[in-house]
């Protein structure tokens, strides 16, 4: 079955709702994230489970959404698009990798919690996993170069002005939720990759469906 850019762009846009509620079940405090590890001390365990499954089953879909824009932009840019789409890969195969850790590190972090090893499992978590969030924004930022690149040169008549809608600016705007409006950021920030990417996927499905109907 041969599914169009508007259904993978769609297929996309439903993994950011179903890693988003996935991961608002196992991030979200009444009184902020905290740290993106210390949070996992106070999440209860019983939601974070949950949550744990629905973020590691929606992950891959977010490949389809990827893939949409390879399509979208290959006539603009071979090369580009080939480059965006593996990033868009490697960035959610690390992130499904990160995300697939949560649960079993609050799960160890509480009931280590107040004995000798409490410290050690906290280090090494920060050591081996904490670490690839930095890799997935180092991705998204060159996602969103290529991104900024393609729409510029786009030949499919896609506005310039979707290039202020790429993920690492509103990723920045969404984290920064937390210091000018903290009531909305405590609910966005703990799942801020996913409300990146509906907002991204979704800004470019509008645009195509424009193009669509002229």
């Amino acid at each position: 079955m041969n599914l169009s850019n508007k259904q993978l762009l769609l297929i996309g846009i439903l993994a950011s709702i179903i890693v988003g509620i996935g991961e608002y079940l196992l991030h979200y405090l009444p009184d902020g994230p905290g740290g993106e590890v210390s949070m996992l001390q106070d999440v209860p365990l019983g939601r974070a489970s949950k949550g744990h499954f629905l973020a590691v089953f929606g992950a891959p879909l977010y490949f389809a959404g990827y893939y949409g824009l390879k399509n979208i932009f290959k006539s603009t840019s071979p090369l580009f698009a080939r480059l965006l789409f593996i990033a868009g890969v490697l960035s959610f195969s690390i992130g499904g990798v990160w995300v697939s850790s949560r649960y079993f590190a609050a799960e160890v972090l509480q009931h280590s919690k107040g004995t000798p090893n409490h410290e050690i499992f906290l280090q090494s978590y920060e050591d081996h996993y904490q670490v690839l969030v930095w890799v997935l924004r180092i991705l998204v930022l060159v996602i969103s170069v290529l991104y900024v690149m393609l729409i510029v040169k786009n030949e499919q008549g896609l506005p310039k002005w979707l290039a202020i809608f790429n993920p690492i600016f509103l990723l920045i705007i969404i984290l920064s939720s937390l210091f000018w409006f903290k009531p909305l950021g405590n609910h966005i920030a703990p799942i801020a990759m996913n409300v990146t990417h509906f907002i991204f996927f979704g800004v470019v499905l509008s645009q195509i469906n424009k193009l669509s109907t002229k």
